[in-house]
């Protein structure tokens, strides 16, 4: 029974085909055109999954090539930033090194070019460590200045080398002058970080702000007219004779690297170096 369904099936289908054949567009339109539909529907689907899938992973290619290449570039910069790095602290070595050199051909005294080996950062007395000592000539109490101005005075002398006061500190005192009124007074520090004082100014001596304090050449330690820093602020003291400074130091200890330990002849001046010779 069921092989002659399928014989009449078949039967029908060829009587269906051989009518159809003498008509070739409606053969087309009903036989072909259908599956023709299906089938490119069929692949045109697969094409849009394909381009799609093709853009993603093209996309894909794009990012991890820009991210390589802006991995490279990170690299490049960091590099170049620190070859920079580099050549501004060249720079301005080379800068402290050319003012310490016009320093040195400015001082008539002798003297030692040094470099700082460290300082001591405590809440204490703050002194640096210089790569000369003893064996370099340095002695005890001997000025040292930097290529702006003056730095402090060797406190402990070694073989090879030496600590060094800065002028900041509260154990630190010496003469200054005020250019231009010729007014002398003594510098004292009051802590590092801290503008140092300096007392003993006349009442009626014209001070203003900004004014250099150098030195006065006379303490038997320092060349006259070396910065030793800027008038910051005057404090007046009404019904007395004097009045006071506040002075910042014109060496800045986070921009310092090399100094000039000042170590003049003995006989330079006797009666300033007297107490000095004496260990």
């Amino acid at each position: 029974m069921t092989r002659k369904r399928i014989v009449i099936a078949f039967s029908m289908a060829g009587i269906v085909l051989l009518f159809l054949g003498f008509y070739p567009a409606l053969f087309e339109k009903i036989i072909v055109r259908p599956p023709m539909l299906v089938v490119r529907s069929i692949l045109g689907l697969f094409q849009d999954t394909y381009l799609t899938t093709s853009s993603f992973w093209n996309r894909y290619a794009h990012l991890m090539e820009a991210e390589k290449e802006n991995t490279m570039l990170r690299k490049e910069v960091v590099l170049l930033s620190t070859r920079l790095e580099k050549a501004e602290s060249l720079l301005v070595e080379n800068e402290r090194l050319q003012a310490l050199l016009e320093l040195k051909k400015r001082v008539v005294s002798k003297g030692i070019s040094c470099r700082l080996l460290a300082d001591n950062p405590t809440l204490g007395h703050r002194t640096l460590l210089v790569d000369c000592g003893k064996d370099q000539g340095v002695h005890r109490k001997d000025g040292v200045m930097g290529p702006q101005g003056v730095v402090g005075f060797v406190v402990k002398v070694f073989p090879d080398f030496s600590q060094v006061l800065w002028l900041e500190d509260s154990f630190f005192a010496m003469e200054g002058l005020l250019p231009g009124s010729e007014q002398k007074g003594v510098l004292r520090g009051m802590g590092v970080g801290r503008p140092m004082t300096m007392e003993y100014i006349p009442s009626m001596t014209q001070v203003q702000k900004g004014q250099a304090v150098v030195t006065s050449g006379e303490d038997g330690f320092f060349p006259p007219g070396e910065a030793i820093g800027f008038v910051k602020d005057v404090r007046p003291s009404p019904g007395l004779l004097f009045k006071k400074l506040d002075v910042v130091a014109a060496e800045n200890l986070s921009d310092l690297s090399v100094v000039y330990v000042l170590t003049p002849p003995r006989e330079w001046n006797r009666s300033s170096l007297e107490w000095k010779q004496s260990k």
